[in-house]
């Protein structure tokens, strides 16, 4: 067995490793950045070597290193940065340490998702049309692009999980599409080639875990479905995938274990198919642990992680595959550092959890946490099990409202809505669903965002309340409430603009509606951060210069407008950055003639990048250069009407 582990990676990834080196009495080393220095998993480490960045995660040498000087013999890649590069794996084997997973070779075959097709199509397993080598050559892509035709999908020779992959329908599109996939793809895994393939409408996401060992033994340890994503980015993950006819299951799990005896595959691996109707096709091989393997440990009862690390040392694999069985079903949500209702915007920042659920959950932190702009978005994964898959979904959903935090925006109210919805207890979703959905007009009532615009002026102690005559809140003013109509107040509530109106009020208790449709709500104060929302408690906590209100597992943003009427015609001259992050690409130059919605620069955080567009015409001054960091709200372009420019 391996005696002492380097955990190259950092994370929840590097926690799970570390817990089954713990079980199992393996000595590990970790490695850190700054960023990474409190995380909890160095706690049990034998050594903590030092990155000397964020970057350092990327450096194949630098890590070669760390396990040679601290007496490894063996290294565990986790997910993403350098889990999927070839030259990694080669380079750990060179230095006579075990890499836990498949060959360079079979990391080379499938790292490169155009390989990976020819392999795969050789085997018998069903793929989809698109390209055969990956380029980084534009040109070359464009002419093949003209031959696959459209829509198709654009994405990332070296790695996964969603980062550079973008759907383009016309050829008006491609360039950008793919010099953005270009910039993400050569940040994220260090290589900048790129595959087209054609792009497949209204599919489910469906994956296959497979494991292989030294004896030429492979088997499946079941599917996974994966369709609930956005922007290719998985958001909520479940085992097994629901509503497959079994033959349709059989003959995916067929392909699946024939695709890697194909490879003499050894090691955790996951083939990914879409599911269309009847129809299966191959997209590509993860030759890695996945991110949401949790869900198939849960059905199983297996320790993938033991089961990579025993493979790696070149024991067979423990079971066959007749003994392999499942029970129940699994859900996992990942928690990302992202505001649902401002467009997804990264949110990095200060977080404190001050109340984890009963359930399964994957971190590397206990309540505090500083989320950098220099990682994948992911906080923590909350895995919910139930005898059947409605228990599990409505555990699920009950540990995204009963989960409490302050300090940054996250996805979890969000993703609770989705676990409700009707769609997703029907099985009806697909890859797309996720992108076709508004957060705000599909899951929010316009009277319960009222309601909770104003909860949060009620719990705020440093706030006027709507009965304090005259005194301003924020830049506004409440009317007198001798009044009786009191009034109205501009808000932002989840990212857009909000009028709150008062109708009425009664000691501690106002009635409120938003603009002037519905009869209004009745909100209650009640003790410590506590309002009644009608029959339902409304919690609010600080976050910034605002407030997030949860209420039945959902989560609102709030905070006041800026001074001017709603719904003026009137255009903020200045663009500013949405988040802080890094400008990756200007598109335009000071003096430009540009119309509105066109596009003037793109800035990127979290490994995500995020354009921005003239708001309205005019002549354009550039405040902000290429690769300068930005912070919020800061001002990279002024747009003045052409009249008052000339």
């Amino acid at each position: 067995m391996i005696s002492t582990l380097l955990i190259a990676n950092r994370g929840e990834v590097a926690a799970r490793i570390a817990r089954t080196c713990d079980r199992l009495g393996i000595d590990y080393v970790t490695v850190s950045a700054d960023e990474d220095r409190d995380l909890t998993y160095h706690d049990g480490a034998v050594a903590t070597v030092r990155l000397p960045a964020a970057s350092g995660h990327l450096d194949a040498a630098a890590l070669v290193r760390a396990a040679t000087e601290t007496g490894c013999d063996a290294v565990h890649p986790g997910y993403g940065f350098l889990s999927e590069h070839a030259g990694f794996a080669r380079a750990v084997r060179s230095a006579g340490l075990v890499f836990v997973g498949p060959s360079s070779r079979v990391i080379e075959t499938m790292a490169d998702k155009a390989s990976a097709l020819l392999v795969m199509a050789e085997a018998g397993v069903p793929v989809l049309p698109g390209t055969r080598a990956a380029t980084d050559d534009l040109d070359a892509l464009a002419r093949a692009a003209d031959d696959i035709g459209y829509p198709l999908i654009v994405k990332p020779a070296g790695g996964g999980g969603g980062k550079g992959m973008s759907v383009v329908r016309s050829p008006d599109d491609l360039r950008e599409s793919l010099a953005s996939a270009t910039r993400t793809a050569t940040a994220a895994f260090a290589d900048g080639r790129l595959h087209l393939e054609r792009y497949v409408e209204q599919a489910r996401h469906i994956e296959v875990q497979v494991f292989g060992d030294e004896f030429g033994s492979a088997v499946h340890l079941f599917d996974r479905d994966c369709s609930l994503q956005r922007r290719h980015q998985k958001v909520i993950e479940e085992a097994p995938a629901p509503r497959i006819p079994e033959p349709i299951r059989q003959r995916i799990f067929e392909a699946a274990v024939r695709g890697a005896q194909a490879l003499n595959y050894v090691g955790a691996g996951t083939f990914e198919f879409l599911l269309v109707g009847d129809e299966f096709f191959f997209i590509e091989m993860n030759t890695r642990l996945q991110v949401e393997h949790t869900v198939t440990e849960e059905i199983t009862g297996v320790d993938l992680v033991e089961w990579q690390l025993r493979v790696a040392a070149g024991e067979p694999l423990p079971v066959t595959q007749e003994q392999i069985t499942y029970q129940g079903a699994s859900v996992q949500v990942r928690m990302y550092a992202e505001d649902p209702f401002r467009s997804f915007l990264p949110c990095p920042g200060e977080l404190e959890v001050t109340h984890w659920p009963d359930v399964r959950i994957e971190r590397a932190f206990e309540h505090r946490l500083t989320v950098t702009g220099g990682f994948d978005p992911m906080i923590a994964k909350l895995v919910a099990t139930g005898a059947t898959r409605a228990e599990a979904l409505a555990t699920a959903r009950a540990a995204c409202a009963e989960l409490r935090w302050t300090g940054i925006s996250t996805n979890l109210g969000f993703a609770g809505a989705v676990l409700a919805s009707p769609i997703l207890a029907a099985a009806e979703h697909d890859t797309a669903y996720l992108d076709r959905i508004d957060p705000v007009t599909e899951f929010a009532d316009p009277d319960l965002l009222s309601a909770l615009a104003i909860a949060a002026a009620l719990t705020a102690p440093d706030r006027a309340t709507p009965w304090s005559a005259g005194a301003p809140v924020g830049d506004r003013a409440w009317l007198d409430p001798t009044d009786h109509d009191l009034g109205s107040v501009d808000l932002v509530v989840d990212g857009r603009p909000f009028t709150i109106r008062v109708s009425g009020y009664d000691g501690d208790a106002v009635r409120v509606r938003a603009d002037t449709a519905g009869p209004g709500v009745r909100c209650v104060r009640s003790t410590g951060d506590t309002i009644s929302v009608g029959a339902t408690p409304c919690v609010v906590r600080r976050l910034g210069e605002g407030w997030v209100c949860q209420v039945a597992g959902v989560s609102r943003e709030v905070r006041y407008a800026e001074y001017r009427s709603f719904g003026s015609t009137a255009s903020d001259p200045e663009i500013r950055s949405p988040m802080p992050g890094t400008v990756v690409r200007l598109h335009v130059e000071s003096g430009a003639l540009v119309e509105q919605g066109q596009l003037l620069g793109v800035v990127e955080a979290m490994k995500m990048e995020h354009e921005l567009t003239a708001t309205h015409p005019g002549i354009v001054t550039v405040t902000a250069t290429e690769g300068a960091v930005v912070t919020t709200d800061q001002p990279l372009f002024l747009i003045e009407e052409r009249s008052a420019a000339l």
